[in-house]
Formats: C-alpha cells, sequence, structure tokens
C-alpha cells in the first residue's frame, strides 16, 4: 500500500530508483485515504486561474490510474483507532489541530495496510516511526525521499 507521499514524491521526480522499482515489481493496494488526500487539492483550485488547467490534471491522473477493486477503505475499527492514537498525541505530542488532521489520516493508511495485510511504503518517516509505536508489528518500509538529507 502506498501512503500519499509516494505519489508526490513520484509526480515529483524525488521517488528513490529504488522504491520505484519496487512499486513497478508489485500489484499495489491503493489506500482510499491517500486517493482522498490527492483529490482535495482539485477542489480547491479556482477554475479561472490558468494555473488550473496544469495542476489538476496529474492529480486527477493518479486517481484514475487506481483499479477501484484494488482501493483498500479503512473499517470502523481503524476509524476508532485512528482516533484514538490521533488524540493520543494531541496530548503527548502537543499537536494542533492541522497536526492532528494529518496524523489521522495517517493512521488511517496505516492501519488500512495492516488490515490489508499490506506493507505501507511511506516517505513520512516522523509519523510513521510515531505509528510505529502503537502498533510495532506492522510492515512498513520507510524511505527518503531524494534531495534530502540522510543523516
Amino acid at each position: 500500500m502506498l501512503d500519499t507521499t509516494v505519489y508526490i514524491d513520484s509526480a515529483k521526480g524525488k521517488l528513490p530508483a529504488s522504491i520505484m522499482a519496487l512499486v513497478a515489481s508489485y500489484t499495489i493496494i491503493h489506500s482510499a485515504v491517500a486517493a482522498c488526500e490527492i483529490a482535495t487539492p482539485i477542489g480547491h483550485l479556482n477554475p479561472s486561474d490558468p494555473r488550473t488547467a496544469t495542476t489538476a490534471p496529474p492529480l486527477r491522473g493518479l486517481i484514475d490510474a487506481m483499479p477501484p477493486t484494488r482501493i483498500a477503505s479503512p473499517s470502523s475499527n481503524a476509524w476508532i483507532e485512528a482516533g484514538i492514537i490521533a488524540g493520543i498525541c494531541t496530548g503527548t505530542q502537543n499537536y494542533g489541530t492541522e497536526q492532528r488532521r494529518k496524523l489521522l489520516n495517517d493512521a488511517l493508511i496505516f492501519l488500512s495496510a495492516i488490515e490489508s495485510q499490506a506493507v505501507l511504503i511511506s516517505g513520512n518517516i516522523s509519523d510513521m516511526d510515531l505509528l510505529l509505536h502503537f502498533r510495532p508489528a506492522a510492515r512498513v518500509l520507510l524511505y527518503r525521499k531524494l534531495g534530502t538529507d540522510q543523516r
């Protein structure tokens, strides 16, 4: 399963070749939450802004390339657990509203991967590391995008 970061980093040319090769060699399960995160900016675009004509089609193309039969949605249990995790982190990590919303989405993708028995591929190292404290047995492959510090 791909985290939203994989789609974004791929589109920006920042996805490492090893991750691109891995993604190309396996059947991918897509996350409905990641699809939503990709689709949301389309709704924010101003139709009269000339940049919309070049911004919307690539985003729409990402979504259209996801076969509906390979899109996984989080279960009601995943929604509840993700809400609890986001709530805990709001207090323990001093997260504000925006950080809590982002972590909620990350938790939903993370838990969907567990439910789908999939390996989650993500460039969001800090949030996925945090989520792994809640579910250490989850299978997550983390990468650093090209052009970032390799410390």
